[in-house]
């Protein structure tokens, strides 16, 4: 068992680790529905209303959110294009990279009947995640290129 400062890796038996993989599954699949076919944009679509690429608050207020741009990234990785990885959203591959890290954490610990348990103190590492986000959506405001 790891014991830390901010979390430590505890053991868990029973069903947990199914719910633990069956969450991060049901993450994965809606995210990729969200990335792949944007749904939004026909559900705009069938309202009457021009949308760019379903984003609502892009749609709405032509200011992009942190995640435009992502689904145009991820089809590009898909795609081994590599020139344009940068352009969409300027610091979304970091954030693909960060993602697939933890997702894959995650699911090994849960493989291995194990999972994180953050303290007190690691309760505030949440603003890590934040500030990124806050960044992310900053530079694909200035430099993020968006129909």
């Amino acid at each position: 068992m790891l014991v830390n400062k901010y979390f430590s890796i505890k053991s868990i038996s029973g069903n947990e680790p199914g719910k633990i993989l069956f969450t991060i599954a049901g993450i994965l699949i809606i995210g990729l529905i969200f990335v792949i076919s944007t749904p939004l944009e026909y559900l705009f679509m069938l309202m009457g209303i021009k949308s760019a690429n379903g984003c609502p608050l892009l749609t709405f207020t032509s200011i992009p959110c942190p995640f435009c741009g992502m689904g145009t990234l991820f089809n590009d990785l898909f795609k081994l294009d590599f020139t344009h990885l940068f352009y969409h959203n300027p610091l979304g591959l970091i954030f693909y990279i960060f993602l697939g890290i933890m997702i894959e954490s995650i699911m090994f610990l849960a493989f291995t009947k194990r999972k994180i348990v953050f303290t007190k103190s690691g309760y505030k590492l949440i603003w890590l995640p934040a500030g990124f986000m806050l960044l992310m959506w900053i530079l694909n405001i200035l430099y993020g290129h968006h129909p």
